[in-house]
């Protein structure tokens, strides 16, 4: 089928989100069941969270993404960008960062990465080769060493495929100690609620004007760290008009800690699309890999 037929034609897309941070705790080897696990899956578009890059003391840098992004074909392109660096928050909380320091590596970077089959094109000329960008959703003033205090960003990219050029977005929601598990701590499970809330209105405010309400195609993927009738949630489907893509609530869950998703798929506007299918990677090698489990949909969008 002729990309640039018209402005009705249908095109297909197979998307996942994957956050891959079990690849790489406590410094482990999990990372080639990573692999696998995506090069199983052959993504279309893939969205990342918590991917790493490091300099080592030689002064070379390794990516997870020089890895990855060959797996969806010579032509992909990816971009990474940074949320926790070494070199501006080394704190002795985390351990992480503290045992790279002491193998000599000169700097580490965690962060949101997405990888595409198609180039990148600019936000705002869908015609033009462009760059993805990264926006700031929260920030506490001082990093303090744990997740609590992490800063949370959105990367939007618009994807150069003719005549559709989707934006793409992905995103990494907050997440409080003590706000699940077996060590529940009093007043964390609210204020992580209403934090995940203020981020999303956040990207909604941001996309409003540019974005969603002139119709253009959407996939916003990502690790929202919430179940779907959480108010950051609905926010998204309610204010913003997206449709979940996630398989239905209460059939699966994406990590261990949380009987249900917290890793999600939305698609916008609803009345372009055709038709979607979607599923949660749960593997045995998926479930080595990394705490989460991917989320994977296949989206015909007309």
């Amino acid at each position: 089928m002729n990309e640039g037929a018209g402005q009705s034609q249908h095109l297909s897309y197979r998307l996942m989100t994957y956050n891959i941070g079990g690849g790489r705790k406590e410094r482990a080897s999990e990372m080639s069941l990573v692999l696998q696990v995506i090069q199983n899956a052959v993504p279309d578009i893939l969205v990342i969270q918590e991917a790493t890059r490091w300099l080592d003391a030689d002064g070379l840098w390794h990516s997870d993404l020089d890895e990855i992004s060959p797996l969806l074909g010579e032509n992909a392109r990816h971009v990474f960008t940074p949320i926790l660096t070494m070199n501006e928050h080394l704190h002795p909380e985390n351990k992480t960062m503290v045992d790279i320091l002491f193998d000599d590596c000169r700097d580490w970077q965690q962060g949101n990465a997405i990888i595409s089959r198609w180039p990148f094109h600019r936000l705002g000329r869908p015609d033009k080769p462009g760059a993805p960008c990264s926006v700031l959703l929260s920030r506490s003033p001082v990093y303090e060493g744990s997740r609590d205090t992490e800063p949370r960003a959105a990367l939007l990219a618009r994807i150069g495929r003719a005549p559709q050029f989707p934006i793409v977005i992905g995103v990494h929601l907050s997440t409080l100690v003590g706000e699940r598990g077996e060590d529940v701590l009093p007043g964390k499970p609210e204020q992580a609620t209403r934090l995940r809330e203020v981020e999303t209105r956040r990207l909604i405010g941001l996309l409003r004007e540019h974005v969603l309400d002139a119709h253009e195609i959407v996939f916003l993927l990502g690790d929202f760290n919430a179940v779907l009738d959480e108010p950051a949630l609905q926010c998204i489907i309610d204010e913003g008009g997206f449709i979940a893509a996630t398989p239905a609530q209460g059939t699966a869950s994406t990590h261990l800690k949380v009987k249900e998703a917290i890793d999600h798929i939305f698609i916008f506007p609803p009345e372009r699309i055709v038709q979607f299918e979607s599923t949660i990677v749960d593997t045995d090698k998926a479930r080595l890999a990394s705490d989460h489990l991917p989320v994977i949909t296949d989206v015909i969008i007309g």
